[in-house]
């Protein structure tokens, strides 16, 4: 007798503990129909449950640091690798959000590929050092192979695509470290593209400013026939034969007439990345010259903008929609469209989270957003009521359609 009632307090508790799992509990009630009730549920919101920790919403990924070349005294190369092995993927002209922590304090900055697209198991970004640039200056000072770097990307729209069948006619033109994506252009189109012809104008202090010096010397030596390059240097050496001065509008238009002369216009493809001046007199002059702006390209990066004052700012409502489907969500004190739609299951897309690549793109339909400036938003697209969800934050109730660009 004392095991049947030792088994059947077994059976009572384990069928209690099913129908605990299940939401359920016995019941010696009777239903509305006079019945006896045999289950009744419980108010599984009263179940205390351990908590969820929540997952960062702009996530990096972890590249293996497997050499830091140097470049010149201010610039080094970093040459990183997916620590599974894995193939990176990108095309010329990409860049990556490079996210590091300095005392405590994290931040966020862009840095150009200057590797070729097609060496699939490794990627380099190259980083010259700012006078004061904290970041810049601590990936020169600080890195070495070995390390981990935290990045987001890659990213970009000043870009090409190789294609081994493409006969262009390129025309690069740079200043310091804006060769950094030109050289991973000139290296990837050169390698799988046996018609394409690159024109490469590069500007620099001094010979020893000049970035990938060598590397460009033994690329003319095995290309010659399709690669050109003229230095301009504002304080050469005594025996100094090429170009001298800023490589402005008018040296520009200069070295322009000497392509010209075996090349028409229409069909060249200019890319430019550098200091403003020298970008805005490369477009000045190419389009005044009848040059369709289509076959024009310039990077323009922003300065990241830092952490917002979220005393600026107070909670509104936002609603997200994409494809006939909505979300809402609450924007808190500070918090970016981006950050607030993520939160709330939008599938809203993001790269670079710096407001440099387009990615993020979003239609604001109602509402007021503050976006710092300068961002890489067209005056056009600002016109049509876009912003950069990554960027932006709501002023008042916003409702904005997720709309990323094909391209800038």
């Amino acid at each position: 007798m004392a095991l049947f009632r030792t088994l059947n307090t077994l059976r009572r508790d384990a069928v209690n503990l099913a129908l605990h799992t299940l939401g359920l509990k016995k019941s010696k009630g009777r239903g509305k129909s006079g019945k006896p009730q045999l289950y009744r549920t419980y108010d599984l919101t009263a179940v205390r449950r351990p908590a969820v920790q929540a997952q960062p919403l702009l996530l990096p990924s972890s590249l293996l640091v497997s050499d830091v070349v140097r470049e010149t005294a201010d610039a080094v190369s970093v040459v990183l690798a997916n620590p599974d092995g894995q193939a990176i993927n990108f095309r010329p002209g990409m860049f990556y959000t490079v996210v590091v922590t300095i005392d405590g304090q994290e931040y966020r900055r862009a840095y150009s590929i200057s590797s070729a697209a097609h060496h699939g198991d490794k990627v380099a970004i190259t980083v010259k050092r700012v006078a004061g640039g904290l970041v810049s200056n601590w990936i020169n000072d600080h890195l070495k192979a070995g390390d981990t770097l935290r990045v987001l990307g890659p990213s970009g729209n000043f870009t090409v695509t190789p294609d081994a069948s493409q006969a262009r006619n390129m025309v690069l033109v740079g200043a310091g470290s804006g060769i950094t994506p030109l050289m991973s252009i000139t290296r990837s189109l050169l390698e799988t593209e046996p018609l394409t012809r690159i024109h490469l104008q590069y500007g620099n202090r001094s010979l020893d400013d000049i970035i990938f010096r060598d590397a460009l010397s033994m690329l003319e030596q095995e290309y010659d026939e399709r690669l050109s390059i003229t230095h301009v240097l504002e304080t050469p050496p005594e025996e100094w034969q090429g170009e001298v001065g800023r490589l402005d509008r008018a040296t520009f238009a200069r070295l322009l007439d000497g392509i010209l002369i075996d090349n028409p216009l229409p069909e060249l493809e200019v890319y430019t990345c550098g200091p403003e001046p020298v970008m805005k007199g490369v477009e000045e002059e190419v389009l005044s010259r009848g040059l369709p702006a289509s076959r024009f390209h310039q990077e323009k990066f922003t300065p990241s903008a830092g952490p917002a004052d979220a005393s600026r700012f107070t909670a509104q409502p936002v609603e997200i929609t994409l494809s006939g489907k909505s979300w809402t969500a609450t924007a808190q004190p500070g918090q970016t469209l981006l950050e607030a739609g993520l939160a709330a299951g939008a599938p809203v897309q993001f790269s670079c989270t710096l407001g440099g690549c387009g990615r993020c793109r979003v239609k604001i339909t109602q509402g007021e957003v503050d976006m710092p400036e300068p961002n890489c938003l067209l005056p056009e697209e600002k016109a049509q009521h876009y912003a950069l969800s990554c960027i932006a934050r709501a002023c008042t109730p916003v409702s904005f359609e997720i709309d990323p660009p094909q391209s800038h």
